[in-house]
């Protein structure tokens, strides 16, 4: 899966399970706020019908002229009995705090109901219930929605994942062919291409035909070559076997000024050279590779009539010119594969990013300077792959 599959599955699932968990979490506080207010009223009732039968039981008492036992297991919820001057008389309440000012009164840990009596009943003023299941109730009810919330999450989630993976295939099949027609493409190209750039130069050679015309065609055979090339390693440069070995950068970039000139001269656009023998150990094609796109990069946005400058020295190379330039915004941009900042000069936005990821591969640091108007400079430090020795 490439990063832009991967940042399209990774949208559509967070969307759709954000989606999800708000629905779920307004769902969640509908029911709990039901089955809160349920337990309350399930609470009440129980309190005041304990209170109506301890109530009773004092006024049979009193009725028969005979004695109040307080018998605890008699009364569903723990009860209290206190006398006018609100001292407890006989009770088995697990928290004394109560508030005599309040008819109910809930706690954290409990919930109480007291009842004041219109008259004393066996010197009894005050009936107070006490229900201690109503947090733990709670508690529950909270743990039963969250891990609800959790699993069908989770479900979600996955069905989010796999109708995904259904929407990205048929992209994912387009995506293959269009691959595959470029490989079969690109592997197609390189006979033409080659037999044309090897005609030309054997024209030249010979002093055959007309000057201007063959000019020309070796411009525009250079440029197919360029494009094969930048095809060629997009295509298959997972296939492609690193060969390391150790080479000298400078004479790696003359050749490319050399097969650039001709393309830089039909702009009218020279080339200033510092070069300094550096000795590096990479794979020489893809330096080579980095070389070319930044040269062709550079003749592609420069003016006509300006100077490309190309600097080798302290294990850096720069490629200076006088063109159009960057602006910051898209300096990161236009090193993303298919991506240009500007549709000045053509092409597929597919050689920086080669640059790049050559940079990546190999620990190659890379540096862009530019300013709008006034051009650009492309600078590599080759620290991580310079070699002293031939070792």
């Amino acid at each position: 899966m490439n990063p832009n599959e991967k940042r399209a599955l990774y949208s559509f699932l967070s969307i759709y399970t954000l989606s999800a968990l708000v629905l779920m979490g307004i769902i969640a506080l509908l029911y709990y706020n039901k089955a809160v207010h349920e337990t309350k009223t399930t609470c009440q009732t129980d309190l005041q019908s304990t209170i109506l039968s301890a109530e009773m039981d004092l006024r049979k008492a009193c009725m028969y002229d005979k004695a109040f036992h307080f018998l605890p297991d008699h009364y569903k919820l723990h009860i209290g009995l206190f006398d006018d001057n609100r001292r407890e008389i006989a009770g088995n309440l697990r928290f004394n705090d109560v508030n005599f000012s309040k008819m109910m009164d809930p706690g954290k840990a409990r919930v109480q109901m007291v009842k004041k009596l219109h008259e004393p009943v066996l010197g009894v003023r005050y009936i107070v219930a006490e229900d201690l299941r109503i947090p733990g109730q709670l508690h529950s009810l909270k743990i039963l929605i969250a891990t609800t919330m959790f699993f069908a999450l989770l479900f979600v989630a996955f069905i989010g994942y796999l109708l995904s993976k259904l929407l990205l295939k048929p992209v994912k099949a387009q995506v293959r062919e269009l691959n595959r027609f470029i490989k079969d493409a690109t592997h197609e190209i390189n006979t033409p291409v080659t037999a044309l750039v090897m005609s030309v130069s054997a024209l030249k050679k010979r002093g055959t035909g007309d000057p201007k015309l063959l000019r020309h065609i070796s411009i525009s055979a250079k440029q197919i070559s360029n494009i094969y090339n930048a095809l060629s390693h997009v295509s298959f440069a997972e296939y492609k076997q690193s060969d390391i070995k150790r080479f000298d950068l400078k004479k790696e970039i003359l050749q490319n000024i050399t097969f650039f000139e001709e393309i830089a001269a039909a702009k009218k656009i020279r080339f200033e050279t510092d070069l300094h023998s550096t000795y590096v150990r990479m794979d020489k094609e893809s330096a080579g590779k980095l070389i070319n796109n930044l040269l062709s990069n550079a003749i592609k946005y420069s003016h006509p009539k300006t100077t490309i400058t190309v600097t080798l020295k302290a294990g850096k190379l720069s490629v200076r010119d006088e063109g159009i330039g960057i602006s910051k915004e898209n300096i990161d941009l236009i090193l993303k594969r298919y991506k240009r900042a500007t549709k000045m000069g053509g092409g597929f936005g597919i050689g920086l990013d080669i640059v790049n990821t050559i940079c990546q591969q190999y620990g190659i640091g890379l540096h862009i300077e530019s300013q709008v108007g006034e051009g650009s400079v492309f600078i590599l430090d080759f620290k991580s792959v310079i070699s002293q020795t031939d070792s």
